[in-house]
């Protein structure tokens, strides 16, 4: 029920049960009388005899924490969870970029894609733009991310791709892009469009909104855009969030330094 209160999905609380239910059988106590002990083992069990990842224990530590929580039990918050290395961004290729950007037949959506990975844009940050917000060459963003607000800008065929796109509407909706219903369009709306147009682009990768403005910040890295510079068009609140894009580019060069030097091959 305190799961259920919380928002938690059905399949979330079924796993959480599953796992407390695991961890009992194991302990072969009463929860009363689990320990700080207990619960290690039972991580160090997961890990050599489960072959447990770090992101599975987790998991299991989180299921573990919200349950004694609830209970007022204070002992799963003491134990340590395991250091997640952080995955590589997926991205596009500047190849698969353009096939992507001319599947859609429909100009709302060239238009939101094209946007989407010309200014490196969130897609809340998208979804909530309004149609005087395409005036000049540059957007104000006002970012809920920590209400830090920043300054974009748009490459010259998407502004008049914009632009065609709002001489064609006649309506007084101030949203930049509607959705069929001529409401604001929504996140899911547009996540459903890439991921479809992505398919019959042929792409094999998951696209998402998140994936195009990981490919802005690749690419324009890729074409020696300072990271400084790269961490404010993101509107990133460190320089350590934008430097993972560095081991993307990195790991790229050695693909092709892997491919093309005849000493690799030896």
């Amino acid at each position: 029920m305190e799961l259920e209160l919380r928002g938690q999905s059905k399949n979330t609380i079924r796993n959480y049960g599953y796992t407390l239910s695991n961890f009992l059988d194991y302990t072969n106590k009463i929860p009363e009388n689990i320990t700080e002990q207990d619960i290690k083992r039972y991580m160090i069990y997961l890990k050599n005899e489960k072959n447990a990842s770090n992101r599975t224990i987790h998991r299991h530590l989180n299921a573990l924490r919200s349950y004694f929580r609830y209970q007022n039990i204070d002992i799963a918050d003491k134990v340590m969870l395991p250091k997640l290395s952080k995955p590589l961004p997926k991205f596009l290729t500047r190849e698969e970029i353009k096939i992507l950007l001319e599947i859609p037949d429909r100009l709302r959506d060239k238009c939101l894609i094209r946007l989407l990975y010309s200014t490196g844009l969130r897609v809340s940050e998208l979804v909530k733009l309004n149609k005087n917000d395409i005036k000049t060459e540059s957007i104000h963003v006002v970012s809920g991310k920590g209400s830090k607000d920043r300054i974009v800008f748009v490459d010259s065929k998407t502004r008049e791709m914009l632009e065609q796109y709002l001489s064609e509407r006649n309506d007084a909706n101030e949203a930049l892009f509607l959705s069929n219903h001529a409401d604001r369009i929504s996140a899911r709306t547009i996540q459903w469009l890439i991921n479809k147009y992505s398919k019959e682009a042929g792409i094999e990768k998951k696209v998402t909104p998140h994936v195009l403005r990981h490919s802005f910040a690749t690419h324009m890295l890729e074409g020696d855009a300072d990271i400084v510079v790269i961490k404010e068009l993101l509107g990133h609140s460190n320089l350590s969030t934008t430097q993972i894009y560095t081991h993307v580019t990195d790991e790229r060069r050695k693909k092709v330094y892997d491919k093309a030097h005849p000493l690799s091959k030896e």
